[in-house]
């Protein structure tokens, strides 16, 4: 009774967000309990929250071991998965918790998102109608679809999902970034803004929200703004590539070429297929007369995402400045 009692005080402490208590409790139960697949399985989710993922896939794995057909560890372990981009595994995960709970909104979301993530744009958005079909007041979902449909510059739609989503959940942070963002992306910058400040102001540490900011700023050319919301964003989240290459392209504006290197290079470093930030690296060293180490850049770029016209575009001006240095 006792491994009961922590497993369920470990909830309330998981729900709470409090999650170092949640785990002091979670592993006294299992310690407990060992054959109980419950608190082994929000312990998973526990190390999940903490970005502990091989404890927390342990964790799943245990659980579903004990217990096969339990749908939400089977579901927590999907997103385990999609969280670590083993998107195949995860579809495989959400796919069978589908299977062993037809009308399961809450997977059938995750598996939207995934699809989402894989640029499999159609299968998201049939499985974000899906489970709002299920559920109609599902905010969660309607912010996944509107995210689908901004992905698709599909704008007007992206932004009624969004308005639905707050209407549904007021002071939804999640929701009003990613209005914002989609806001930004039409070039409503005063709007953009003023979602921005709000989600910040609702989750003041919110590193997301505030170099969404950052990027309307830089896009306003407003850079002493954008460098400070980086710089924010960089020291809440040391190991944030996004927002690193982002400053990066706001040295590059203010030509201050060294230190728009050395971000160009520490976002990949931290993430090596971040297209974007290596044709921006690339066009640094073009700027900077290096044009052996831009077309590296530019081909890694477009083999990384071939379709980008931009960055052949960019390779094919490297290589007409190299043909007039040579005359």
């Amino acid at each position: 009774m006792m491994g009961v009692a922590l497993a369920v005080r470990g909830i309330r402490y998981y729900l709470a967000d409090k999650e170092e208590l949640a785990l002091a409790d979670f592993n006294r139960s299992v310690t407990l309990n060992p054959d109980a697949p419950k608190p082994v399985a929000y312990r998973g989710e526990t190390y999940r929250w903490l970005g502990r993922y091989d404890e927390a896939l342990a964790d799943f794995n245990r659980a579903i071991e004990l217990k096969p057909t339990y749908d939400w560890a089977i579901t927590q372990r999907g997103e385990a998965y999609r969280l670590m981009e083993r998107y195949d595994e995860a579809l495989a995960d959400f796919n069978r918790a589908i299977e062993l709970k037809p009308p399961y909104d809450w997977a059938i979301t995750q598996r939207g998102e995934a699809y989402r993530l894989m640029e499999r744009y159609d299968e998201a958005l049939a499985d974000f109608n899906r489970a709002i079909e299920l559920k109609p007041p599902y905010d969660w979902a309607i912010t996944q679809r509107g995210e689908a449909y901004r992905l698709m510059e599909r704008y007007d739609e992206a932004l009624a999902d969004f308005n639905r989503a707050i209407e549904l959940k007021p002071p939804y942070d999640w929701a009003i970034t990613q209005r914002g963002e989609a806001y930004r992306l039409m070039e409503r910058y005063d709007e953009a803004l003023a979602d921005f400040n709000r989600a910040i102001e609702l989750k003041p540490p919110y590193d997301w929200a505030i170099t969404q900011r950052g990027e309307a700023y830089r896009l306003m050319e407003r850079y002493d703004e954008a460098l400070a919301d980086f710089n924010r964003a960089i020291e809440l989240k040391p190991t944030y590539d996004w927002a690193i290459a982002s400053r990066g392209q706001v040295y590059r504006a203010l030509k201050r070429y060294d230190e728009a290197l050395a971000d160009f290079n520490r976002a990949i470093e931290l993430d090596s297929g971040l297209d974007w930030a290596i044709a921006e690296r690339g066009e640094i060293y073009r700027l900077m007369d290096r044009y052996d180490e831009a077309l590296v850049d530019f081909n890694r770029a477009i083999e990384l995402k071939p379709d980008e016209r931009e960055y052949i575009a960019e390779r094919d001006e490297t290589l007409r400045q190299m043909s007039l240095g040579s005359l």
